[in-house]
């Protein structure tokens, strides 16, 4: 009996994945960061990913993917005293390498376009992260620019985590069988600082479009 179940899972998993599409995409990235003390900070960017979709049961699919996704953020701050005019900006960067496992259930509306809603945990990894400092300083005709090296904010001594665990979920079109079109939120569980008596949380939201192949 025991190797007839296996058999049988076997042959499942084998047909599922034989009716398995892979998809590639892209859209934009916002973040949220809101720390327990202080103003939140926006950051904008965008996100490529590669995954297929593995139907289940009746409108039920499972969609895993890898994605990279880039975030950044400016703030600057000017002042001008006796005819000098200086304006200070810091930049920052962030790469992610995020993996949603995602389920979804759709309907089809027509033979060419189906609607869904998804949802499902992220796992968020941080690659690379720094910050950049440019001061343009002006007096009268003459103005002249310091910028600093790129400093690093992951390390052995940050106070700021690399890793996440997200949960999220959205809506979602197939149009003509090849077209995916999706706009999801992600709420980060993972408190990303190591500073004391301080939390901080990521709030992301996300719209693109795949090619289903």
């Amino acid at each position: 009996m025991k190797k007839i179940i296996i058999t049988l899972a076997a042959l499942a998993v084998a047909a599922s994945s034989a009716f398995a599409q892979l998809n590639v995409g892209a859209g934009y990235s916002g973040t949220s960061m809101n720390p327990s003390k202080g103003d939140n900070s926006w950051y904008n960017g965008f996100n490529v990913s590669l995954g297929y979709n593995l139907p289940l049961w009746r409108g039920l699919e499972f969609s895993p993917a890898v994605e990279y996704n880039f975030l950044t953020s400016s703030s600057a701050v000017s002042a001008g005293i006796f005819g000098a005019s200086v304006t200070s900006k810091s930049t920052f960067n962030e790469h992610y390498l995020n993996i949603p496992l995602m389920f979804n259930y759709g309907y089809e509306i027509t033979p060419d376009a189906r609607i869904f809603v998804f949802a499902g945990p992220t796992a968020s990894f941080g690659l690379y992260a720094d910050y950049v400092n440019k001061v343009d300083t002006s007096i009268g005709s003459s103005s002249g620019t310091n910028k600093s090296d790129p400093v690093a904010l992951w390390g052995e001594d940050s106070k700021y985590k690399r890793c996440d665990i997200k949960i999220g979920g959205g809506i979602g079109l197939d149009v003509c069988r090849h077209w995916r079109i999706k706009v999801g939120y992600d709420y980060g569980l993972v408190n990303r600082t190591k500073v004391d008596n301080l939390t901080l949380h990521h709030h992301s939201i996300k719209a693109g479009i795949s090619y289903i192949f």
